[in-house]
């Protein structure tokens, strides 16, 4: 658009230059044509009147909707960047951490990228759970900003709801942690007489199950948040 505006004021230059006519066509009716006073006179009014009319749209509309738009993004963004960051720098408290104290680089494409590859080579059973605390804490934000998304536009209502439906099925991973029976040993271990008693080992078997099936579906659920993360991030610079 820019480029057209810039065709625009140059032909309005040309114009009132008044150039000389081509000379394979001078001495013609389009020469005539070209040099008629009126011709020039039209042409350069409708030309001015469509380069103002760009000015005026710039001005009016498109820079005070793209500020808008960033005022808008900024704080959604803020909230996007919530779980990641928990799951990027393993916070213990991610889920009270104010949005307002959130790095936005973690929002970075590769740098998005680069975690989605470390959860299908690393194990972090702390950095997930982190993750998933803090989904589960931020929901309600994903679920009250979708207006604010649309706002904007109908694809980042899309996007948003995209991501919004990832924080959930993350989010109802928060109450199927297991617990384990022998939490108040070191170390979480059962004991030597622990070790002798059958249902306590049979409960403990159990837990070490349920935390490996409990580990898969969190590396899951948060690689679906990063993907649906960078399709988000992706949709603003698009």
């Amino acid at each position: 658009m820019l480029a057209a505006a810039f065709g625009v004021l140059v032909l309005i230059v040309l114009i009132n230059l008044k150039l000389p006519v081509w000379p394979p066509l001078d001495g013609g009716r389009a020469a005539a044509f070209f040099r008629a006073e009126a011709t020039g006179s039209v042409t350069s009014d409708l030309l001015v009147g469509l380069f103002s009319a760009y000015v005026f749209y710039v001005i009016v509309d498109l820079i005070p909707r793209n500020r808008r738009e960033q005022l808008t993004l900024n704080p959604l963004n803020m909230i996007a960047a919530s779980v990641i960051d928990a799951y990027e720098r393993t916070r213990v408290f991610g889920h009270e951490t104010p949005i307002t104290s959130i790095d936005l680089a973690v929002l970075d494409i590769h740098r998005l990228k680069a975690l989605k590859s470390e959860l299908v080579t690393k194990k972090d059973i702390l950095k997930v759970k982190f993750a998933m605390e803090t989904g589960h804490s931020r929901y309600p934000d994903f679920q009250h900003a979708l207006a604010m998304a649309a706002s904007i536009s109908p694809e980042h209502a899309l996007s948003w709801l995209v991501l919004t439906d990832k924080i959930r099925l993350l989010a109802e991973q928060f109450g199927q942690w297991p617990v384990n029976p022998c939490l108040d040993n070191y170390l979480g271990l059962p004991t030597d007489e622990q070790r002798g008693n059958e249902k306590i080992m049979e409960a403990y078997c159990k837990y070490q199950k349920d935390m490996a099936l409990i580990e898969g579906a969190l590396r899951l659920r948060v690689m679906e948040v990063i993907e649906a993360t960078i399709f988000w991030v992706q949709h603003q610079t698009s």
